[in-house]
């Protein structure tokens, strides 16, 4: 899961009871020091649309103490010890938290009306296209361990919406499809291989390089 440190929001807008939110997302991890484990200078640009809002609030880090009573309140809620992802919703008081990336703990509150669930609309056809070009990297990456280990890859469809390969070796074969979401399917990536499937269900507010790593980890399986 990406922690709060890989995302940067660098400004809102908010029209008719719309947040937008520009952000940078990080994904290029450099190691494992807490302060330092992205590189800053690798990121996707991603806008976030929020609707029904209410109000929102951006908190720096000397603020936060002012709101560390609703903070606990919300921790007790999640029954969580600490706030390790960029996203947390309370359902009790109908917010959404945005952890920023950042030294400290600067945040993002955003309240919604009552009437309506919030609603967070993505540009479904870019985020396929970033996760596309992931894909791609990805097998870039592992073209020398394939020929390796006599994996044969053979790309079998790519259309506007969807890609899709077929890896072999020996009696052994599988097909990892990424296609866009649509009203029957929720999910980006299928994977099959002999009686073995493998769906990753996408979560509104699951991120590229999240996604990426699940193709990593499909992919290490064959």
């Amino acid at each position: 899961m990406v922690d709060f440190r890989s995302i940067l929001v660098e400004r809102m807008e908010y029209k008719d009871s719309i947040l937008y939110l520009y952000c940078k997302t990080f994904y290029k991890v450099l190691g494992s020091d807490y302060y330092n484990k992205y590189d800053y200078n690798v990121y996707h640009r991603k806008v976030l649309k929020f609707k029904n809002v209410k109000r929102f609030e951006y908190y720096l880090d000397e603020q936060i103490y002012n709101f560390i009573c609703e903070l606990n309140d919300l921790q007790e809620e999640l029954g969580i010890d600490n706030f390790s992802k960029i996203f947390y919703k309370s359902k009790k008081r109908n917010r959404l938290y945005i952890f920023e990336r950042g030294y400290f703990g600067d945040f993002i509150m955003i309240e919604f009306k009552d009437d309506k669930k919030e609603k967070i609309v993505i540009d479904e056809k870019e985020k396929y296209l970033e996760i596309k070009k992931e894909l791609l990297k990805i097998l870039q990456s592992k073209k020398e361990k394939f020929e390796k280990n006599n994996i044969k890859m053979k790309v079998i469809e790519e259309k506007e919406d969807s890609y899709i390969i077929n890896l072999e070796k020996g009696k052994r074969i599988a097909t990892l499809s990424l296609r866009m979401p649509d009203s029957r399917r929720y999910y980006y990536i299928h994977y099959k291989q002999d009686f073995y499937r493998y769906d990753w269900y996408d979560e509104e507010y699951y991120t590229v390089s999240e996604i990426a790593e699940q193709l990593n980890i499909i992919l290490d399986r064959f």
